[in-house]
């Protein structure tokens, strides 16, 4: 089967990896997709793979079945072609004489065209398609049974069966949502970019709802965690959601300000955290102070050769903190993070 996969932009080296890792040597081949390395998509090709299998993957967000490929040009006339020349036939295993259908199209590149005219062209040749072997298609945008997709990066043109209707950043755990709660594929990913060692003690110092200590422990059951926030709410919901996922015996909770922590050094072998970004916060002093505290406490935290992973706007800021309290970026990525390119850091402490 040749899956395309989306994710969040910029991780998806990990997603090849979690890929490679679930499937073994029945992944025969897995490639970003598109014009950039930095596009949000993979395609695989992998051997005996159930649907529920393919939904079980942590960094993905939707999981695309490929129909059939082609290749387009700039214009309008090229992407009619493109479509026109595009594998129909498979659409047949899936329909009913009552079955509905929507169309989503996605494009990315330098074209002349745009999403919707994709999607109004998409329409248009299914409907002649399903004319020719005498069957009326039956379009139902809002909640259709089928989900063809129309993906286009660059020069490359790919028609999909949408295997997933929600996202799979939705988890069921997430009783209780931090008003700011960062999304559970990127908190996965940066468990996955820190790789602690098993018997190893994660903590999160602005844990909010528990996301990530909660991707953390449903990932590795050989790594403990520590769950902390300033607010009891938030540490109550935290803990509603560890329940909820069947992780709260791996996570402690603490009510504590991160910026003065109470408890002893080195509790932690390493942190993964995402700090307030503080985009709207005037002056810039008020974040800066913020930010000189949480990084003064980990150098306190942390022992020699400890690491931290964190993900913030603040890329300037980091490096200079960085410094100061006598750590060394190791990684650095530019992630998209709700509309705005963020960066994750790897850290270790000198």
């Amino acid at each position: 089967m040749i899956v395309l996969f989306t994710t969040v932009p910029g991780i998806e080296d990990i997603v090849i990896n979690e890929v490679r890792e679930r499937f073994g040597n029945r992944v025969l081949n897995a490639e970003v997709f598109g014009g950039s390395n930095v596009t949000g998509k993979v395609i695989a090709n992998i051997n005996d793979v159930t649907i529920n299998e393919l939904k079980r993957l942590s960094t993905v967000e939707h999981v695309i079945m490929v129909l059939s490929m082609g290749f387009v040009g700039k214009d309008i006339k090229s992407l009619r072609d493109c479509i026109w020349q595009l594998n129909f036939s498979d659409i047949l295993n899936y329909l009913t004489p009552n079955t509905t259908i929507s169309i989503l199209a996605d494009r990315s590149g330098d074209h002349n065209f745009k999403s919707p005219d994709a999607a109004a062209l998409l329409g248009e040749r299914i409907s002649e398609f399903l004319a020719s072997r005498y069957l009326r298609p039956f379009f139902n945008l809002d909640n259709a049974d089928l989900v063809l997709r129309l993906i286009i990066d660059q020069d490359k043109c790919v028609l999909g069966l949408s295997i997933t209707r929600e996202p799979l950043k939705s988890r069921s755990y997430r009783r209780f949502n931090h008003p700011a709660s960062i999304n559970p594929i990127l908190a996965n990913a940066m468990l996955r970019i820190l790789a602690p060692e098993p018997s190893s003690r994660v903590c999160d110092i602005t844990c909010g709802s528990g996301t990530i200590v909660i991707e953390g422990a449903l990932m590795r059951r050989d790594v403990s965690f520590l769950c902390v926030d300033i607010d009891y709410g938030y540490v109550n919901g935290a803990v509603m959601n560890a329940r909820e996922a069947g992780v709260d015996s791996s996570v402690d909770f603490v009510v504590m300000d991160s910026t003065r922590p109470a408890i002893r050094s080195y509790v932690c072998d390493h942190a993964v955290f995402n700090p307030p970004f503080g985009i709207r916060v005037e002056p810039l002093e008020g974040i800066t102070n913020f930010y000189n505290s949480l990084f003064k406490s980990l150098s306190e935290l942390l022992k020699a050769g400890s690491g931290f992973v964190l993900i913030t706007v603040r890329k300037s800021l980091v490096r200079r903190l960085v410094n100061k309290y006598g750590f060394r970026i190791v990684d650095e990525r530019v992630v998209e993070q709700g509309g705005i390119w963020s960066s994750i850091f790897k850290v270790i402490k000198e």
